[in-house]
């Protein structure tokens, strides 16, 4: 079983690397338009995965942008950084979406005070960013802040400021990746949905083996859950080891 992360992992947006002939569009934006591609690597890496694993997309994104990643998952899915599970034949987990309107109904108030912090902060600073609370299925679940045009530096501005939030907001964590900064609430996170999805399977597999991949820092509690890692060499967890040495 491989529970695997989907941007920057099993395809790039096209600001990140344009795409070549070779590349293949795998997620769109809402006009049908591609956005993210695959490259050759990549789709190598995705046949090779599909044809030897089960295998489960662990995502920060929504249902929506999901189902505009054009990969035939046959298994169960993670979105919202861990708030959703869906199962084989995309039906939402009730179960666990209970437990996730439980706990976000606690992270309410801090979700609004810190989006209206962001916003205030963002207008007097000048800082051309989009600010927006993500929910799904009637549950907030996280804080997005992207640039539209790419600018790094409003991002870099924005993320040195989140992390004094932070520490304001208890238990909130930062996560920063390209040009996306993410404030997410202390319940949320990915690996307590691996650890439900893996127990469930356990199941019916009791000797399950599983693998655990994904590119960001903030993927690493999820791939501990799993027996094995698999990390791109291009990746912030790459970036962040080969640093250490």
């Amino acid at each position: 079983m491989l529970f695997v992360d989907l941007d920057d992992t099993l395809f790039h947006s096209d600001r990140k690397h344009a795409p070549t002939p070779r590349c293949v569009p795998l997620a769109f934006l809402k006009d049908g338009q591609p956005i993210s591609y695959a490259s050759a690597a990549q789709q190598s890496v995705l046949h090779m995965l599909q044809q030897e694993m089960e295998v489960v997309p662990v995502t920060a994104r929504n249902l929506n942008a999901f189902s505009r990643v054009r990969i035939d998952f046959r298994s169960a899915a993670i979105l919202n950084y861990g708030g959703t599970v869906l199962d084989a034949q995309g039906q939402i987990d009730a179960v666990w979406l209970e437990r996730s309107q439980r706990a976000s109904a606690g992270s309410l108030a801090a979700l609004s005070a810190l989006e209206q912090r962001l916003l205030e902060h963002c207008r007097s600073a000048a800082l051309a960013l989009s600010v927006r609370t993500i929910s799904d299925h009637g549950v907030a679940f996280y804080i997005v802040i992207k640039s539209p045009t790419n600018q790094l530096q409003d991002i870099e501005a924005v993320a040195a400021y989140c992390a004094t939030l932070c520490e304001e907001f208890a238990g909130f964590r930062l996560h920063r990746n390209g040009n996306n900064v993410a404030l997410l609430p202390p319940w949320l996170d990915k690996s307590h949905a691996v650890a439900w999805v893996k127990q469930s399977l356990a199941q019916r597999h009791p000797d399950l083996v599983t693998f655990g991949m994904g590119d960001s820092l903030v993927d690493l509690a999820f791939m501990n859950e799993c027996q094995y890692m698999i990390v791109p060499s291009a990746s912030q967890i790459a970036h962040a080891r080969m640093a250490a040495l």
